[in-house]
């Protein structure tokens, strides 16, 4: 009796023992995001996170929180990968992470993303398919306003016209409050020819603009990219002297600066990961390209997933050059994605 109490014994510590090592290889398997709020994030991950399971065998995971608790997560390692860190805006985190080597970063995923005054295309260039002339061809940068001045009228003071600012609130607003305080044309401060409008929200802004756009009216408005609005939308943005750190922080008085936005790992994780190195360092996309994408995504569903499929299935050799070190990386997942439908 004793002999079979051990050998039972000894057969609970052997399965253990298994299935402890299986559900640790079941988890090293796993690769997490530290997804967030946005839809660019939401879509740039479903996208590696495709290929890291058809080309490498990880399963993605994708942990959603705030941004700040997001971050911390990729710190301790509960998150491996986030791959759209805006760093002007967490630069103290950035910082400090990269510094404590806890965190390592892979370039940026796209080109410094602008903000600033956009205006409709269709005010510089017409649009014949909708009957609208150029009404402004010559409105290249903010102190071309004023001579445009008549077409954005303020309904709510006929005198001047009226620039949607950002937000209340928002960095970006008392940044253009400045601008129009000091940027001047023949010796008159902007804000004499213009009013600063607040949106009241996000919501608001976008209403704006599109309602402005569908119409095919004049608009001023403040945005940045990538966003699924300028997906959609042709818009330009309005000049300003060239970005100054110096100007910039006393004055506000030239371009925005762009931010940088990007890839951000897990340092240990990746040491374990080497053979994803590659596909982390070349992983990329233009302005343009998410930019339409996002509008893709919003006018079905905004389903991140659905938007990643019809991303690589649209544009092979582009995501290829991201694997082209390895050939069977590719194949293998191009066979996943013939088995893929889309709407």
């Amino acid at each position: 009796m004793k002999r079979l109490f051990v050998l039972f014994v000894l057969t609970v510590i052997t399965i253990g023992a298994v299935t402890g090592s299986t559900t640790a290889a079941a988890m090293g398997k796993e690769v997490v995001f530290g997804d967030q709020s946005w839809d660019s994030i939401q879509f740039l991950h479903r996208v590696m996170g495709y290929i890291l399971e058809h080309g490498y065998g990880l399963r993605p995971v994708y942990n959603f929180s705030e941004t700040m608790p997001s971050l911390i997560g990729l710190e301790r390692g509960d998150n491996h990968i986030v791959l759209e860190v805006w760093v002007e805006a967490r630069q103290e985190w950035w910082d400090n992470a990269r510094r404590a080597g806890k965190v390592s970063g892979f370039g940026k995923v796209f080109p410094d993303s602008p903000t600033g005054l956009y205006i409709p295309a269709y005010l510089v260039k017409g649009d014949p398919d909708r009957g609208i002339e150029p009404l402004a061809p010559d409105l290249v940068s903010v102190f071309d306003l004023p001579r445009y001045q008549h077409l954005f009228t303020d309904p709510e003071d006929k005198s001047k016209g009226r620039v949607y600012n950002a937000v209340s609130g928002w960095a970006a607003s008392e940044r253009y409050l400045k601008k129009f305080a000091g940027y001047r044309v023949d010796n008159k401060p902007l804000e004499h020819y213009f009013n600063l409008f607040d949106p009241g929200s996000q919501t608001a802004l976008n209403a704006a603009i599109r309602g402005a756009h569908d119409r095919g009216r004049p608009i001023v408005a403040y945005y940045w990219e990538p966003t699924p609005l300028l997906g959609e939308l042709d818009m330009i943005l309005l000049k300003e002297p060239d970005y100054d750190e110096e100007i910039f922080t006393r004055t506000c008085l030239c371009q925005n600066p762009s931010f940088s936005v990007e890839k951000a790992v897990n340092a240990k994780w990746v040491q374990g990961h080497a053979e994803v190195v590659p596909l982390l360092e070349k992983f990329h996309l233009s302005l343009e390209m998410t930019n339409e994408v996002l509008a893709w995504m919003e006018a079905h569903g905004n389903d991140p997933q659905k938007a990643a499929l019809w991303f690589l299935k649209n544009n092979t050799d582009f995501w290829h050059s991201w694997v082209d070190d390895s050939e069977e990386v590719s194949e293998k997942v191009d066979k996943a994605l013939e088995k893929e439908m889309l709407p």
